[in-house]
């Protein structure tokens, strides 16, 4: 068990660089930040601080943030990490209000979430939250997957150019080994 959670522990260490890439410090930035790009980063923020502190448990808790309430919803496997949850979502900074409705529901044989499940989400965090901080409020229009290294971009977008910077972005983003394009 221990073997295990080395590599997924690893993997989710490596998002503590979007902690810093915060809403409070994108809005040092000459133009004020939409409160949508805001609520988006702090909810990236809050989803990559719980892959780091919880691991395995915390990809079924989806995030939304609406001004400084945190929503969590979803479901753990292990009953401390429910309450948990709701700690680390009030140590990002702005958050200060959780309505936590993460469910325990015990996890039956292995857990099915593995090593690789977790290096996808923290990439498509990663990926989402330099998006978010580097085109804005189109970045919300922009679905990202995350397979193996392998970086889908779906959605529609009015500006070409947009498009082209939101590509050359993603593929400057380490551990992103393909990115296929699908926006219109």
């Amino acid at each position: 068990m221990k073997k295990n959670l080395v590599p997924i522990l690893a993997a989710a260490l490596s998002l503590t660089w979007l902690l810093s890439a915060s809403p409070a410090n994108a809005a040092d930035k000459s133009e004020a930040v939409p409160t949508e790009v805001s609520d988006a980063l702090h909810a990236t923020s809050v989803k990559a601080k719980l892959i780091d502190k919880l691991g395995v448990d915390a990809l079924r808790i989806t995030v939304s943030v609406a001004g400084e309430t945190a929503t969590l919803t979803g479901e753990v496997a292990k009953s401390p990490s429910q309450g948990l949850a709701e700690q680390v979502a009030l140590s990002v900074k702005g958050i200060t209000k959780v309505d936590n409705k993460v469910t325990v529901k015990e996890a039956v044989g292995p857990v099915a979430a593995s090593e690789a499940s977790v290096k996808n989400v923290a990439l498509e965090m990663k990926v989402k939250g330099i998006l978010l901080t580097e085109i804005g409020t189109n970045a919300l229009k922009i679905e990202v997957e995350v397979v193996d290294g392998v970086v889908s971009l779906r959605g529609k977008l009015d500006n070409p150019e947009t498009s082209k910077a939101a590509i050359e972005k993603t593929r400057s983003i380490k551990g992103v080994k393909k990115v296929v394009n699908l926006l219109n």
